[in-house]
């Protein structure tokens, strides 16, 4: 097959299992957040003005590597904003590592503020104090204003649009989900990532009254939720990506009073459109994942991360798609006999009739992520689901 055939093939066998229907082979899909990168003894700062270079070295491991669609491929940040914006929390190392600086501009005693207005809590409290450097000089500000757009924009728009491109006219390879679609956050997600950051927000939830928390996070809701949920959805577009952080540290009651109901309205909305969250399983989920069984059928691919897989599919596999199957701390840590015993065992349960995705539990990220062990059970993993 040339590579346009090659491509099309991938996409249906990929649609079919997606509606849960039998196609020729599983699936397979990655999540390459840079660690293809390291394969090649590179990093994203020695492309920092070469899209296509970039989309090259990032992906090169693809030549030994049988896949059939990607989730998602690049970095969430530049060498640009790492130098530019010393306390902007996605940035890269100094080792072309992407990494998250944990922040929490918002104190303790400020959720009045955000509740009464939550834009002018951010404009006027949280910027000048997380960025102070932009409230010295009006000029200066403007001019670093630009950069910050221009690299956002080239990040994420024009550099994932190449590696897109690159995948699929140099390997035939779709790519399913595209952030400029649609990244959402529930409201409790978006109060820990954003405002009070991990220890703030655990402690406040033990501290804070009842009523005031319900408060904010409707109010967080109103302003960043209400938006997206009022518009309608293309599926054409790809999977909405939703990388959920907090709820493996929540007790079962909180997660069904503060955070199931937000995720379930979320879960509305895009099946009366016909499409699918792409939701990231972050941690263990054990303990709340029959919540997905309250929300419509097949309107989440459920991206397995700490639990144990089989667990998750006997669990809810009948009614959401589930991904995973591969630990990628397997590929490091076990021989590759051991790992190909589980992943026969994930073809033979997981993948008939369709309705599941073969991915490693995390994404490639860090050296070592991405190696021969790791390629090899790929593509072991290929051949053993293909019908003939």
């Amino acid at each position: 097959m040339d590579t346009k055939q090659l491509y099309d093939k991938r996409l249906d066998v990929f649609q079919k299992s997606m509606n849960r229907e039998e196609s020729d082979w599983m699936p397979t899909a990655m999540f390459n957040n840079g660690g293809g990168f390291f394969y090649g003894g590179k990093t994203a700062y020695d492309y920092e003005n070469d899209h296509e270079g970039y989309a090259r070295a990032l992906n090169s491991f693809l030549e030994e590597m049988y896949l059939d669609v990607c989730c998602l491929c690049g970095m969430t940040s530049s060498p640009l904003i790492s130098r530019v914006f010393p306390t902007a929390e996605n940035r890269l190392a100094a080792d072309g590592t992407l990494t998250h600086l944990q922040s929490s501009p918002m104190k303790a005693d400020e959720y009045d503020q955000l509740i009464a207005d939550p834009r002018a809590f951010i404009a006027n409290v949280l910027l000048p104090r997380k960025y102070p450097y932009l409230f010295e000089n009006r000029e200066k500000t403007r001019e670093l204003l630009k950069l910050y757009a221009a690299a956002e924009v080239d990040c994420m728009v024009l550099q994932m649009g190449a590696n897109q491109k690159h995948l699929a006219e140099h390997y035939g390879i779709p790519t399913v989900m595209n952030l400029g679609a649609g990244i959402i956050n529930t409201p409790l997600d978006h109060l820990f990532d954003y405002f009070r950051g991990f220890r703030g927000t655990l402690t406040d939830l033990r501290r804070i009254p009842a009523e005031k928390m319900q408060a904010a996070l409707d109010t967080i809701w109103e302003y960043k939720c209400a938006p997206v949920v009022a518009q309608p959805y293309d599926p054409s577009l790809g999977f909405v990506f939703q990388p959920c952080h907090i709820p493996a540290y929540l007790s079962p009651k909180q997660y069904k009073e503060l955070y199931w109901p937000y995720e379930k309205r979320f879960a509305e909305w895009i099946a009366a459109n016909g499409g699918k969250i792409f939701l990231i399983l972050e941690g263990k989920w054990g303990q709340m994942a029959d919540c997905f069984l309250d929300a419509p059928k097949d309107s989440f691919v459920l991206a397995v991360d700490d639990d144990d897989v089989f667990d998750i599919y006997n669990r809810l596999g009948h009614h959401q798609i589930i991904c995973g199957g591969l630990r990628l701390a397997d590929t490091r840590l076990k021989k590759t006999d051991e790992i190909k015993d589980h992943i026969k065992r994930v073809v033979d349960t997981c993948a008939p009739g369709g309705g599941f995705l073969f991915m490693t539990d995390k994404a490639f990220v860090t050296p070592g992520d991405v190696s021969k062990t790791l390629i090899e059970c790929y593509n072991f993993a290929h051949e053993y689901s293909k019908k003939s």
